[in-house]
């Protein structure tokens, strides 16, 4: 199994409210992805969320506020967290409503520390 693999399945098995997890680059394609409830909007999801996420890229450099590490989006029926990997690609993660948010940040920005040697 790749380091891609392990470490997603390493924040499903410390998030019990993963939905989805997916590697992603700026540029919205996955590179890995582990879907625990499956959901065939997932990834259009993802692709949509992705314009949100190159917007706020922008805004942080353009503002002098540095390189992003998070973005948070909750909607009604989904929490959605984006962390940072390297400055191009993230641990892109949907959530079930009432997830407990702090757990699932420790556990992707964990998982994206072990990642970044995979990048560089």
């Amino acid at each position: 199994m790749s380091a891609f693999a392990d470490a997603l399945k390493g924040v499903a098995s410390r998030v019990p409210e993963t939905e989805a997890l997916m590697i992603i680059g700026t540029d919205g394609i996955p590179i890995e992805k582990l879907f625990i409830r499956p959901d065939p909007n997932m990834e259009a999801v993802a692709a949509e969320y992705t314009t949100l996420l190159r917007a706020s890229l922008a805004a942080s450099l353009d503002t002098g506020l540095g390189a992003l590490e998070e973005l948070a989006i909750t909607t009604e029926r989904m929490a959605t967290l984006l962390v940072a990997i390297t400055p191009e690609y993230f641990l892109f993660a949907c959530l079930s409503p009432g997830a407990v948010m702090g757990r699932a940040r420790f556990a992707l920005r964990l998982a994206g520390l072990s990642l970044r040697a995979e990048f560089e």
